[in-house]
């Protein structure tokens, strides 16, 4: 089969497995390339022709040649691609389109474990001191825009929920009487998140009040529940590119440096600050809508004030003789 014809028949059976956007648009935006990269490199345009080579030289390939910006990829970002393209390797396998597996002898690159450093409480409220937004505005306008900034960073950090979840709130997926959202995972998901009483207010703050004005500007005088919840200036569903274009002006204005002010970061700071004030493992594992505790451990590492806690209180300098054993010699012998 054509490698062109494998990777369309590829994609087409994940959209019908209801795989989410961002999948099938890192399965064309990495796996595309490579088949190219085959076609142009090696010659090889069929399925019968892919060997485990190939994949080593793809990676190869990706770690010595630099991006669009001039700079070489990072582990991280080489790994990505590797796990797309081992996620087409495994299905060419399974679907039998390659007799001989390629994949069984391939390994993806080890990844360096960076410290990515969170908010701190301070910056948490420089955050929201910082949510006032469209000084040109008309006033009520420019009321609407920052009660909505404060709602959509109360929900980030509170409830931790990815900035694709946030942007896809609809008006029935908020239970007021509850407090709860009903998230639209990965994997078409549906799960119910509770949200803190601190978080809600934010959020009550803007539906009830604020919202409506934004509606107005498109000319929507009626709410209807398959609505989106937040908001743009024009009135219309916000989009992931505005509100990452938001925090890129938070950033500017709190003037917090050698972190990153993102949606993502408002996760992370949610699980480590939730794990290190006492919360169980599996209690953040489901509010951050983790299949399994492997990722949720792996925020548990990025906080250091823990380990410093119970370090200072059970340090080796401070240990004192149980008194086990105490009167019964050392031992069977004399030297």
């Amino acid at each position: 089969m054509l490698l062109t014809k494998a990777l369309k028949d590829f994609i087409e059976y994940h959209e019908i497995d209801n795989q989410s956007r961002y999948t099938l648009r890192n399965y064309h935006r990495y796996v595309g390339p490579f088949v190219e990269w085959l076609a142009s490199e090696h010659g090889i345009t069929d399925t019968n022709g892919l060997d485990v080579m190939h994949l080593r030289g793809w990676m190869s390939y990706l770690q010595k040649t630099p991006n669009k910006r001039g700079k070489l990829y990072g582990d991280s970002t080489v790994h990505l691609w590797g796990v797309s393209i081992l996620a087409f390797c495994h299905w060419l396998e399974q679907e039998g389109i390659i007799s001989e597996s390629v994949t069984s002898r391939f390994k993806l690159p080890r990844t360096e474990e960076k410290f990515i450093p969170t908010f701190t409480a301070e910056e948490v409220q420089k955050l929201f001191d910082a949510c006032d937004d469209c000084k040109g505005c008309a006033p009520s306008v420019r009321k609407a825009l920052t009660a909505r900034n404060r709602a959509m960073l109360a929900i980030l950090i509170d409830v931790g929920i990815r900035l694709s979840e946030l942007v896809g709130l609809r008006l029935c997926d908020v239970d007021k009487g509850l407090r709860l959202l009903v998230v639209h995972r990965k994997g078409n998901k549906w799960q119910q998140v509770p949200v803190s009483r601190d978080a809600f207010r934010f959020l009550h703050e803007y539906l009830a009040k604020h919202r409506k004005r934004l509606a107005e500007i498109s000319g929507r005088y009626v709410a209807r529940k398959d609505d989106a919840v937040f908001l743009s200036r024009a009135g219309e569903p916000v989009t992931i590119h505005a509100v990452q274009h938001l925090f890129e002006r938070l950033q500017k204005r709190t003037g917090i440096d050698g972190k990153r002010v993102s949606p993502h970061n408002c996760r992370r700071y949610m699980a480590t600050t939730q794990l290190a004030m006492g919360r169980s493992p599996l209690d953040v594992q489901r509010q951050m809508g983790h299949r399994t505790l492997k990722m949720t451990n792996h925020y548990a590492s990025l906080t250091v004030e823990q380990l410093q806690r119970t370090h200072e209180q059970f340090s080796p300098l401070r240990a004192k003789d149980s008194g086990v054993n105490q009167g019964l010699g050392r031992g069977y012998w004399d030297e």
